[in-house]
C-alpha cells in the first residue's frame, strides 16, 4: 500500500505543509524558526552544523505545544488539528528540507 500523498510521505505532512503555507501567522513562525537556524542560540547545540535537525525538532516542537490543551484551543486550531491527524505520522524533516530549500531559492532570488 502506498501511502504518499500529493507528493508527500502521507497526508498527515501534507496536510501540515499545507497549514503552514497558509495561515500567515502559522507561516510567519514557521519563518522566523527557519532563520534562527543559521546561528547558534544555544551553547553546546547542533543548530549551527546541523540547521535541518534545528529546525526539524522546532516545527515538531512549535506544533505538540499548539495541541497540546485541546480545552483551550481555538475553533482554528481544532480544525487544524482536525485536518492534520495525528502529528506522529508527519515527517518533520521532509517539511524542513522543504522550508530551507524555499528559504534558499528566495534568498537566490533576491540575490539574482
Amino acid at each position: 500500500m502506498c501511502e504518499s500523498y500529493e507528493g508527500w510521505t502521507n497526508r498527515e505532512t501534507w496536510a501540515t505543509m499545507l497549514w503552514i503555507n497558509n495561515d500567515r501567522g502559522l507561516y510567519e513562525t514557521v519563518q522566523e524558526l527557519a532563520q534562527h537556524t543559521d546561528c547558534c542560540t544555544e551553547p553546546h547545540t547542533d543548530c549551527c552544523t546541523e540547521p535541518l535537525m534545528c529546525l526539524e525538532e522546532s516545527l515538531e516542537a512549535l506544533f505538540d505545544d499548539a495541541f497540546a490543551d485541546i480545552a483551550e484551543m481555538s475553533q482554528e486550531g481544532l480544525t487544524m488539528l482536525k485536518d492534520i491527524g495525528s502529528l506522529y505520522r508527519v515527517n518533520w524533516r521532509e517539511l524542513a528540507i522543504t522550508i530551507l530549500e524555499e528559504k534558499a531559492e528566495e534568498l537566490e532570488r533576491a540575490n539574482a
